[in-house]
């Protein structure tokens, strides 16, 4: 059952709704997760800046802990709510309740792992963008930032046990791939798709927010693509399972390869993984795989929703 009064606000207006359950469930799952880091961890309040400090391995598991609970709060959380202000069924805002095509499974299963080289090539290509000398403190605070986020990415993956595996698989697998796109394309892609009354400027759109808010400069562009891969894959099909699904497998692999192959890839060099001399050689078949996959879920998901009238694209 629709919300009448909520659904007929302006956009403006729900995106700021949005944004003020955005920050209560924030503020408030932060404040929650402190009082219960201090009863679990036996740490004073007093000592929590002190956890900043990646380089000692006894912060990294109350960091993993205020991880995940800061992105429970910030991309979970308030989808769901927004929802049930919505529809009163958050499950039926947010696409979830709809069965995916199991060969369209296969596709973006297959689709998420031909992209990587084309990522790679572009992360590498990202990485080599240099700023004007005027904005050389711009970029020296991006440098910064980067080096920050690499060193807290490489002391969350590097794990020797099977249990600190499966931690990372929820932290940076499952709760991000459902949170950031119930997020940005259950919530934001629809709210803008009726703002801009344009499908493919709010796609192009939330992209560029979902990559700038990642705060990682140098890896821009790729997070973009993919961005406007998981846009499209929700808008042709109307399911939050695909592109949930292509963003899980994004996420799985550096895990997995980090913990299973700790010897051969270092969390810091994942995104240039297939880079090299050789490069353009993997990522132009692997970009005209990518584009045939691409294409047959466009015409496989065009070709349901004609077929079944009860079916909606992703707006």
């Amino acid at each position: 059952m629709e919300n009448q009064y909520f659904n007929t606000r302006h956009p403006v207006i729900q995106i700021l709704m949005f944004a003020l359950i955005t920050l209560i469930s924030t503020l408030a799952v932060m404040l929650l997760s402190i009082v219960l880091g201090m009863i679990i961890f036996r740490i004073p309040l007093t000592e929590w800046m002190n956890l900043l400090d990646v380089s000692d391995p006894a912060n990294v598991p109350v960091l993993k802990f205020l991880q995940i609970t800061q992105s429970l709060s910030m991309f979970v959380i308030p989808p769901i709510v927004f929802g049930w202000f919505a529809v009163r069924n958050p499950w039926s805002y947010l696409n979830i309740n709809k069965a995916p095509d199991n060969k369209l499974v296969l596709v973006v299963l297959l689709l998420a792992v031909l992209i990587l080289p084309v990522l790679n090539l572009l992360s590498v290509l990202n990485q080599e963008i240099r700023l004007p000398e005027f904005l050389s403190g711009i970029e020296s605070w991006m440098k910064r930032t980067e080096e920050q986020a690499a060193d807290l990415t490489e002391a969350f993956l590097l794990v020797n046990t099977f249990p600190g595996y499966l931690v990372n698989i929820l932290m940076v697998v499952l709760i991000p791939a459902f949170g950031e796109e119930f997020f940005f394309r259950g919530v934001l892609q629809k709210v803008f798709h009726r703002w801009f009354r344009n499908p493919h400027v709010a796609i192009i759109f939330v992209a560029v927010l979902f990559s700038a808010f990642h705060m990682q400069f140098y890896g821009f562009i790729p997070r973009f693509v993919l961005g406007l891969l998981f846009g499209y894959l929700f808008f042709w099909s109307g399911n939050i399972w695909y592109p949930v699904l292509a963003h899980g497998i994004n996420n799985f692999l550096p895990v997995s390869l980090t913990y299973f192959f700790r010897n051969q890839f270092d969390p810091a060099e994942l995104d240039t993984v297939g880079t090299g001399p050789g490069a353009w050689l993997w990522a132009i078949p692997a970009l005209a795989l990518s584009m045939v996959a691409i294409v047959y879920f466009y015409r496989k998901s065009v070709s349901s929703i004609n077929e079944n009238p009860n079916l909606t694209i992703g707006i």
